[in-house]
């Protein structure tokens, strides 16, 4: 009986010690990946990347005759105070329907295809709650605001030193073949463009269409988004080297 109950104060104080809190690898980007095994690779510790990190990059302009916009609203680090947080991605000023390519090869990690646009007043009550949090909350960024996204892993290839992701939200139609476990080549097709989860899409209209793309980079000691704290003249000329059109 002894033996017992030393048994199982032993595993209840193992447990009892995990840290309560969000973990990095219990993140939103590291549960979108579970579906694909990564490689059996450790990422040494690398902190925020900077310019020379992005030498070597190439990527496909994801749509065609789209380029990198000018304004720096519509790139990184721009303000978004209508849900308390900061801008990680670019803006494609892509109308409605327009195709969306693959910039580079991938596995697909999420394809919401059956993404269902949330009613008007609870994204509106959302937003306040952001507010409030002084943030946006992950769950409500992810879930709500991406609208019918798609998620890239392109392993640890583009950047070196980083796992990469990349995300197309915002989207129209995304295509049947693309599901979690499907390889995808650069240049593939994913699907349209559009304006889920946006207020216009809410409110049941094609206004504000555009592409959403994000690259988040992950190492050992957390997450961040390709240009982050860039300035804007460095963080434009980056941007119009690395995209190419072929």
């Amino acid at each position: 009986m002894k033996n017992v109950i030393f048994t199982l104060i032993t595993f209840s104080t193992i447990f009892g010690q995990q840290t309560i809190g969000e973990d990095p690898l219990n993140s939103p980007m590291h549960i979108f990946a579970l579906p694909h095994k990564a490689p059996l690779q450790k990422i040494e510790p690398s902190g925020m990347p900077i310019l020379a990190h992005f030498d070597s990059l190439e990527l496909l302009l994801p749509c065609r005759g789209v380029p990198v916009p000018k304004r720096a609203s519509r790139l990184p680090n721009a303000p978004r105070t209508y849900r308390s947080g900061t801008h990680r991605g670019i803006d494609f000023f892509a109308n409605w329907g327009t195709s969306i390519f693959t910039p580079a090869g991938g596995v697909v990690v999420r394809a919401d295809h059956d993404y269902k646009e949330v009613p008007p007043k609870f994204r509106v009550d959302l937003l306040e709650e952001s507010a409030q949090v002084g943030q946006t909350p992950s769950d409500v960024f992810h879930n709500i605001l991406l609208g019918k996204a798609v998620f890239l892993d392109h392993g640890f290839d583009l950047v070196p030193g980083y796992r990469v992701i990349t995300i197309y939200a915002h989207m129209s139609t995304i295509d049947k073949n693309i599901i979690p476990g499907a390889r995808v080549d650069r240049g593939d097709f994913l699907g349209r463009s559009g304006n889920t989860g946006t207020k216009d899409s809410t409110l049941g209209t094609r206004a504000g269409a555009h592409l959403h793309w994000e690259l988040i980079l992950q190492d050992a000691n957390g997450e961040y988004y390709m240009g982050q704290g860039f300035p804007y003249s460095d963080l434009y000329k980056m941007l119009n080297r690395i995209f190419v059109t072929e």
